[in-house]
């Protein structure tokens, strides 16, 4: 049975010189952001995320996606280099079917190849992407199988994400990742991320570790890279942050990617819903960030008459305004009630009809 060892590091002490944990490279190259959509995938080793692998241990990997695809197995070596680990010579074959569990060697090709960890140290990731259309990167890759089993899409992992959402681009597609330590056991803390923003998605050294608060229960010591951002396009990052054995919280306040002034809105009564250009901004009073420009504002406040204002956002400035509702009457709000009933029975009858024709 012929071995292939894969794992190819720096020794730690080596490691340590190049400023974030276990790599050479910026773990920023590495962050790639799949667009919104319904294929889920799921990466898996036969240990826990972040373990250790000693050498001559075996890497067993295993993937599944919950709708038939194509998928590309990467392998980030701490150096920056990319390789290629599915499909491969052996396993040339990288369309796969829903909900299925696929295991790396396939049974076809156990005889074949295994994933063996050598004698050296530091960190790996691991990057299993899927598409419901084919992967073009891959192109390149496949037509060297003749010389090489598992070859290099890349000798430099700047390149990568551009490569890979210029091919992807206009496809269904997602991406889930992996990362192992080799030879040795980091020092690790329980560290609570947090951000000044609700639903903001969080990524420790290039890959995805949820939606903030996160608490992330072995970090290990040293250099990471963050980047956070949510849906109102604010973000930190990619910027680099320290973690010490006294660290027990991380907190991150999100600016915007645009350019931008700021928007105070007051009213009377309080306690009113903003509205900017038809997405909610917050409820009075209320100060937040705002694009630069023209702007329409709208608030309202149940049992109120609402009001809109045009305004204009100037960079670095803050430009205030101040509504003044007047209360509707009793028939007013009655007339409210009876639609908000009418379309909550419209929407029930909807899915009481759903339901019976689904049977």
């Amino acid at each position: 049975m012929r071995k292939l060892l894969l794992v190819s590091f720096l020794t730690f002490v080596l490691v340590n010189i190049f400023g974030f944990v276990g790599v050479q490279y910026d773990p920023a190259n590495i962050i790639i952001i799949p667009p919104e959509g319904d294929i889920k995938a799921t990466l898996e080793f036969d240990k826990p995320m972040g373990s250790t692998y000693y050498a001559g241990e075996e890497l067993n990997i295993s993937f599944s996606v919950n709708t038939d695809a194509y998928v590309a197995l990467l392998d980030i070596l701490p150096d920056g280099k990319v390789q290629v680990l599915f499909p491969n010579k052996y396993d040339t074959n990288n369309f796969v079917n829903a909900n299925e569990t696929y295991t790396l060697p396939t049974t076809d090709s156990s005889l074949n190849y295994r994933f063996i960890v050598d004698n050296v140290a530091g960190r790996e990731t691991f990057l299993l992407i899927a598409s419901k259309d084919p992967i073009y990167f891959l192109d390149p890759v496949i037509i060297r199988f003749h010389t090489s089993a598992f070859p290099y899409l890349m000798r430099d992992v700047s390149r990568m994400k551009d490569i890979i959402l210029n091919s992807l681009k206009g496809s269904n597609w997602t991406i889930a990742g992996y990362y192992i330590h080799s030879n040795y056991r980091p020092m690790t803390t329980r560290v609570n991320i947090v951000s000044d923003r609700e639903n903001t998605k969080v990524f420790i050294d290039g890959l995805y570790a949820g939606i903030a608060p996160v608490l992330m229960r072995e970090l290990e010591f040293g250099t990471h890279s963050f980047y956070l951002f949510n849906d109102r396009r604010l973000a930190y990052g990619p910027d680099s942050r320290e973690v010490e054995f006294r660290t027990t919280e991380l907190n991150f306040k999100l600016w915007p990617t645009y350019p931008f002034g700021y928007l105070e809105v007051h009213s009377d009564p309080s306690g009113a819903s903003v509205y900017v250009d038809g997405d909610y901004f917050g409820t009075t009073p209320v100060k937040d960030f705002a694009e630069i420009g023209d702007h329409d504002v709208r608030v309202s406040k149940w049992k109120y008459h609402s009001a809109s204002q045009n305004v204009n956002i100037e960079e670095a400035e803050t430009t205030s305004v101040t509504f003044v509702l007047s209360q509707k009457s009793e028939e007013e709000v009655k007339k409210d009630i009876y639609t908000i009933v009418a379309v909550v029975g419209i929407l029930v009858a909807l899915v009481a009809i759903i339901l019976i024709l689904s049977q």
